[in-house]
């Protein structure tokens, strides 16, 4: 009796072994990213390459699929030359990017969605936080309004694929080093939506923060109002705005404000877009001082690359698709320093950027990249928005 309980037993943790690594897709993806820029004003094109392969799965838990669970790993070379010391041209990186448990619940009135694990989140902005974090989240699309609920711990992650504004790991002679861990932070937000509330208009608000477990705090919550929907067919906009508060160990806490808004027009000619764009980062203006966010991004691609503070760009973008499988695009912004000035209150024009570049899909498992960027700027300015810099970028991908 025994040993036929043992052999029933056996047998169905066989059939349920063998169903789950018949429904196991596996996959991955060899990288190439070439840069050539300048590294001081007025200097020669210097390479920076990255190379890296990513292996990535995913494993259905359940016949509908609906609840899976992915992962992705990854690891890079980087040979910069831009840097002078030859002991620290050469880089290596190793990164969890993902590993998540997704369970998505069917609902007569829409759907509720639960994750759990590593993954990639982005805060309402698109600009404040967007990055990997181990955590949670659940999000609810009910009929009349949205829900997400999301709260992530950032200690488990690697420093040197992911930078977070006021950091303090020390990565200086860690370059052959593959992972080293970052500050410790909590991260918690809640974001409701409603959708197409009036004349097809979506209304959102979040509030979000971060929380040091440091010696050191550095604490920031931040506030979010966004609005979007169309004017006119073809003609749309979005528009958000973050107030944020800053309070760094025992100083007084500061605020800032972060605005973005876009207009855009989709003619119905070669899936084509044009956008005309405009982005504000308080300085010190009014009320406000310096907004910072938290994970460290680039708003203007000059030698300095500043993040979203102290400044505003407004521009144009356009992309056409002339075949299905090229995408074309262009991009070009004035840059304002809104540090300008005695009183560090008057918003000066510094500079212009523009971008052009293309997405070429050679084959399903084939892609490749090229762009090329240009900021040139007032020499007054370089000391907050940065000097000239110019960037050639290529980038390939192989599937398999």
């Amino acid at each position: 009796m025994k040993l036929r309980i043992k052999a029933i037993l056996s047998f169905a943790a066989a059939t349920l072994l063998s169903q789950a690594v018949f429904a196991l897709e596996t996959g991955g993806l060899l990288t190439n990213d070439s840069k050539f820029a300048n590294a001081e004003k007025n200097g020669s094109l210097k390479l920076d390459q990255k190379n890296g392969v990513n292996l990535w799965f995913r494993n259905p838990v359940s016949k509908d699929g609906n609840c899976y669970i992915a992962g992705e790993g990854a690891f890079q070379t980087e040979y910069d030359a831009t840097v002078a010391d030859s002991d620290k041209k050469f880089k290596l990186y190793a990164d969890l990017n993902l590993l998540k448990l997704n369970v998505k619940k069917e609902l007569e009135s829409g759907d509720i969605t639960f994750a759990a694990g590593r993954f990639y989140n982005s805060d309402l902005s698109g600009l404040v936080f967007t990055q990997n974090a181990d955590g949670l989240k659940l999000d609810a699309s009910l009929s009349r309004f949205e829900i997400s609920l999301y709260g992530a711990y950032t200690g488990l992650l690697n420093a040197k694929n992911i930078t977070i504004i006021g950091d303090t790991t020390d990565l200086n002679d860690k370059e052959k080093k593959v992972y080293v861990v970052a500050n410790k932070f909590m991260v918690g937000g809640l974001t409701i939506s409603l959708p197409y509330i009036f004349a097809s208009q979506t209304i959102s608000v979040e509030g979000f923060g971060t929380f040091s477990l440091e010696s050191k705090k550095l604490n920031r919550f931040y506030g979010t109002f966004a609005l979007n929907g169309p004017i006119v067919s073809p003609v749309f906009y979005n528009v958000s705005s973050t107030i944020g508060f800053f309070k760094y160990d025992n100083e007084d806490m500061t605020k800032g404000n972060l605005t973005r808004a876009s207009i855009s027009v989709y003619p119905d000619f070669k899936s084509m877009s044009i956008s005309l764009n405009g982005l504000y980062a308080s300085g010190k203006q009014g009320p406000f001082k310096a907004f910072q966010g938290f994970t460290k991004g680039t708003a203007v691609n000059s030698l300095l690359e500043p993040g979203y503070s102290a400044l505003l760009t407004t521009g144009l973008s356009t992309t056409i698709k002339p075949v299905s499988n090229l995408l074309l695009y262009a991009n070009g912004d004035v840059v304002f320093d809104a540090q300008a000035g005695t009183e560090k209150e008057e918003i000066k024009q510094a500079g212009f950027q523009y971008g052009v570049g293309f997405n070429y899909q050679v084959m399903s498992d084939v892609s490749l990249g090229v762009g090329f960027t240009q900021y040139t700027g007032k020499e007054e300015y370089e000391g907050t928005i940065g000097a000239k810099k110019t960037q050639l970028r290529i980038n390939a991908a192989i599937a398999f």
